[in-house]
């Protein structure tokens, strides 16, 4: 845990981070908004622009939603922060902070580019989604179980056709399973060449089976560790899938760790509880398996 001579110096260079990077997001749109005027300027200019109607209704219409759009982004780049600072530098520092004083060797990466394939594999959202990555934590637990972790957004299509199917923390726990199937809150399962049957004899949660299969005692274990996870995380949405070798856990937290505003050591230690117990949820799903 952070001492609070520990914290200042943190608080310090986040705080430094978050300005300089609110003021190179105003710089940006202040350009862009430069550039606007510039046009709109322009636009009376040009002979007989204005005196035909579409030129008339383009320039009032489309001007005056460009100005609305680009206003409010100036503000929001003004007021408000970017969560940029508190991936790529405060989360960092505290996982450092965390595996000296545990003597662990967690790897802490933010917004990586790779093409990832959990969801892929864990068949719980649709193949489709596009992965857009904050945070991949990686290492080995307590009790010796191979994991990553991932703060993630998985998003389909664009625009106003946008679709985000889920925003949360996403578990991948290196484990061989005697069982597959899921065990969600929320949709249904997106698994590549398996048909699930839903199970109609539990109503808290939703439970799949395989086409064939029936409820066991390895279900309702993991349907009591669901519901003890969804009151400890304070979850939003939750969801559990098995597979040969890997259990897939992830949920929606009630309030997401990401930006951080007016940082304090209790903000910054209550940060670092956070990440210790993200690593205990690792160990209680693969001993769920286990007993």
């Amino acid at each position: 845990m952070y001492m609070i001579s520990e914290c200042d110096a943190v608080c310090k260079e986040y705080s430094k981070m978050v300005k300089h990077r609110s003021k190179k997001l105003t710089k940006i749109w202040l350009y862009v908004f430069a550039g606007y005027l510039g046009v709109m300027i322009i636009l009376p200019m040009i002979p007989d622009f204005l005196d035909k109607d579409p030129g008339w209704v383009l320039y009032i219409i489309y001007g005056g939603m460009a100005f609305v759009g680009l206003s409010i982004a100036l503000l929001i780049s003004i007021f408000s922060i970017s969560d940029v600072p508190a991936f790529d530098y405060l989360y960092k520092e505290i996982y450092n902070k965390l595996n000296q004083e545990r003597g662990t060797f967690y790897k802490y990466a933010s917004f990586e580019k790779e093409k990832f394939e959990f969801n892929i594999n864990g068949g719980i959202f649709p193949r489709t989604c596009r992965t857009a990555v904050k945070k991949h934590v990686s290492g080995i637990s307590p009790n010796d179980n191979t994991f990553d972790i991932f703060d993630v957004t998985l998003v389909t299509g664009g625009g106003k056709n946008k679709q985000v199917h889920f925003s949360g923390i996403y578990f991948v726990v290196k484990h061989a399973n005697t069982a597959d199937f899921q065990l969600r809150s929320h949709s249904r399962p997106h698994l590549k060449g398996v048909k699930y049957i839903k199970n109609e004899d539990v109503k808290d949660i939703k439970v799949y089976l395989r086409e064939g299969n029936s409820i066991s005692n390895i279900e309702y274990k993991y349907i009591d560790t669901l519901e003890r996870l969804n009151r400890n995380l304070k979850a939003k949405k939750i969801y559990l899938s098995l597979i040969k070798d890997e259990i897939h856990f992830a949920y929606v937290p009630k309030v997401p760790i990401r930006k951080q505003f007016d940082l304090t050591v209790e903000k910054i230690n209550k940060v670092y509880t956070a990440f210790l117990e993200e690593i205990r949820v690792i160990d209680e799903l693969a001993e769920t398996s286990d007993f």
